[in-house]
């Protein structure tokens, strides 16, 4: 019985206590004291309310440029939005701060999670990755910007993660192209990958990938055709040998390489001696 009415109280106290807040926060909102509003938009936001603080920010946000406490309210508009997943908002004001006020000894961190906030904005590697070239070249400016900064180590390994999604992406077309029969084009795209991402791990399959391809490709070729583009194949091959030489994939690839010098011993081209 005891418990039961203490539940009662602690339920009426809450109800109070956040009808009180829903009325200081309708007279703030009908107030037009700007900084009643910023003081009012700072305590929510120390106090987690991320929603109610952006909602009086992004009100008085215009009638506070040129004032002392624009830097701050700045800043803390950006925290806000990051803190509620708006990854996008987050790093455009970041941003916005850190053009703005260069000078700030929070400069530094609002360019560093600008890049931060583009990156936790980037989406499922299959899907458009606009944001992550965005967060590349936004850590690379970091980078050059603060190039003693504590937070570059960090910053680079954002980039390291960033380029394997890239080219995770990448190699996912590339694999398309080859499973729908697009030889050539798998081909190239495997290759592409090795050259725009030559640190990726997906390199060694990459290459083995583009022998296959060049096989098929030389293979459904019209005869004219086919001894070019098996020799292209056999040295394809003979460049992954030279690179991976311990390769989990050479094993599967003899009988490519067996198939291609078969068809090129035995078609030797004409040559003319006058």
């Amino acid at each position: 019985m005891f418990f039961r009415k203490l539940t009662y109280c602690t339920l009426f106290v809450a109800v109070v206590l956040l009808s009180a807040c829903n009325r200081e926060y309708r007279n703030i909102m009908r107030s037009h004291d700007t900084m009643l509003r910023y003081e009012f938009a700072m305590r929510m936001f120390e106090e987690g309310d991320n929603r109610r603080a952006l909602r009086v920010f992004e009100e008085i946000q215009p009638f506070m440029r040129g004032r002392a406490e624009f830097g701050d309210l700045t800043f803390t508009m950006a925290q806000a939005y990051f803190r509620s997943r708006d990854y996008f908002m987050a790093a455009h004001v970041y941003q916005t701060y850190a053009r703005n006020f260069p000078t700030s000894e929070r400069a530094e961190e609002a360019f560093f999670m600008a890049a931060y906030s583009m990156m936790m904005d980037v989406p499922y590697f299959r899907l458009d990755q606009t944001n992550a070239h965005n967060a590349i070249r936004q850590f690379q400016l970091f980078i050059n910007y603060y190039s003693h900064s504590p937070r570059v180590r960090e910053a680079n390994e954002h980039i390291d993660m960033l380029r394997l999604q890239l080219a995770r992406k990448d190699f996912a077309i590339a694999n398309q192209y080859y499973r729908r029969s697009l030889y050539l084009a798998a081909s190239i795209a495997f290759r592409n990958v090795m050259r725009d991402f030559p640190e990726t791990r997906f390199r060694e399959e990459a290459m083995y990938m583009m022998v296959k391809s060049l096989f098929y490709y030389a293979h459904h070729s019209i005869r004219p055709r086919q001894f070019e583009r098996f020799t292209n194949t056999l040295e394809a091959y003979q460049h992954f040998e030279r690179t991976f030489p311990e390769s989990q994939f050479l094993s599967r690839l003899q009988s490519y390489k067996t198939r291609t010098t078969t068809f090129l011993e035995r078609n030797q081209p004409l040559t003319y001696n006058p």
